[in-house]
């Protein structure tokens, strides 16, 4: 039985007449005469009692009316809560976060996206850098926000630069080298503490890479897996970092956060989704993100 039989049927049971349900349901009478026979005939009853001037319900079709009624009202039901997700009114969307980097943007994006996308559930994971590649591939989450995509991931993920943000120094308070700005080579002989290789490699070798470019190899001596354990470390002045300018955020009360003079110490936060995967209600978010002006609120923020 389909459900375009049970359609045509209602039709004519509600405008009694065959006329009428042609109209409405813009076919031709014939097509509707027919389609009503075939239901008749699949069922073995008569549904309706016909005569030169009217049409009524048997029975039978008082019955029937009521059972595909509930029927027909299921199945638009099913059909509105499917089309649903791919209009971008309903379903999930879950998102990595990146700690400080997002910190300053995200919470007010999500704010406007939820007003915005009521039915639309979300889901936050606190991820580190290192893990959004994988998270984003393996479909743990939707849109992931990183420094950098790793070379075996580039086929699977689009990208796009979010802002640049400088890289700073990190200095115990009171240090030499305090508030002014800084050369990385003035920091040869300092004992360096730096976040975690394997939760940013992109950002540590990139430090590195600063180093080897001012002729020396830090002497690195510890490498916390959390911010704030670094921005301790410094207070406590077990050394020095270098750092991206988010961090500050995390407001160390004796860390002095100084402008690098080197040029290209800067480093991207970028946003990361599936490629070639459509998604109505991510591209939805990934909308608003754009028209939030991130990189004039960084550059404000610094200011």
């Amino acid at each position: 039985m389909e459900l375009r039989h049970l359609r045509y049927f209602r039709a004519v049971a509600q405008d009694q007449s065959f006329t009428l349900a042609a109209r409405q349901l813009h076919v031709s009478q014939s097509g509707v005469s027919g389609q009503v026979r075939d239901l008749e005939r699949e069922l073995g009853v008569a549904l309706f009692c016909r005569d030169q001037k009217q049409i009524f319900l048997t029975p039978e079709g008082v019955f029937f009316l009521r059972e595909a009624q509930e029927i027909l009202e299921r199945a638009d039901h099913a059909a509105q809560m499917v089309r649903q997700p791919a209009q971008g009114r309903s379903g999930k969307l879950t998102i990595g976060l990146c700690g400080p980097a997002t910190a300053f943007f995200l919470p007010r994006v999500i704010r406007d996206f939820r007003r915005r996308q009521p039915g639309i559930a979300l889901s936050l994971k606190d991820l580190d850098p290192a893990q959004q590649p994988e998270a984003l591939a393996s479909g743990k989450i939707d849109i992931g926000f990183t420094r950098e995509i790793p070379p075996k991931f580039r086929h699977a993920l689009a990208s796009e630069v979010l802002y640049c943000e400088p890289l700073l120094a990190a200095l115990p308070r009171g240090h030499r080298l305090g508030n002014t700005s800084v050369s990385v080579s003035e920091l040869a002989q300092e004992q360096f503490v730096l976040y975690a290789r394997e939760n940013a490699p992109e950002l540590f070798d990139g430090i590195l890479s600063l180093c080897r470019r001012a002729r020396f190899s830090p002497n690195i001596i510890d490498t916390p897996s959390l911010w704030q354990s670094v921005l301790t470390m410094v207070e406590a002045g077990e050394g020095v970092s270098i750092l991206p300018a988010c961090v500050q955020q995390l407001r160390s009360r004796d860390v002095s956060f100084e402008p690098l003079r080197n040029r290209k110490c800067m480093v991207d936060v970028i946003v990361a989704w599936r490629a070639g995967d459509a998604d109505t209600i991510r591209e939805g978010f990934l909308n608003l993100l754009r028209n939030h002006d991130i990189e004039k609120r960084q550059i404000s923020k610094q200011r």
